[in-house]
């Protein structure tokens, strides 16, 4: 399940790249940097503490997301990770604290984009 989790933020940071160089909004423009950004730094601390917990994880599938509708994306895929939480997490609190950051980080990005433009 941790594989999953990589391959859909993997996607959505690649998605929202490709969405901050096509807008023409600054306040999204910024809002994507700071997103995509901060992706690789949660889902690699996420990675790192679970494998010094459970061992290394599996093989990670490479997926594509398209760039339209990215604050929908955004949201459905904050509300993935909210439904699988407890199946990625194991029950290990440290996993699930986390991943609670990666979902704060996904739901503060769709905020922005609603709301600050």
């Amino acid at each position: 399940m941790i594989e999953e989790l990589v391959s859909h933020v993997f996607a959505m940071r690649n998605a929202a790249h490709t969405a901050h160089w096509a807008t023409k909004s600054f306040s999204e423009h910024s809002a994507l940097c700071s997103f995509y950004d901060g992706l690789i730094d949660k889902i690699d601390a996420i990675v790192e503490a679970y494998q010094g917990w459970y061992g290394l994880i599996g093989e990670v599938r490479i997926l594509m997301m398209p760039k339209d509708d990215i604050t929908g994306k955004i949201r459905d895929e904050l509300a993935w990770i909210a439904t699988n939480r407890d199946k990625i997490a194991k029950k290990n609190t440290m996993i699930e604290n986390l991943i609670d950051d990666l979902m704060q980080h996904y739901s503060s990005t769709h905020y922005k984009l609603v709301n600050l433009h």
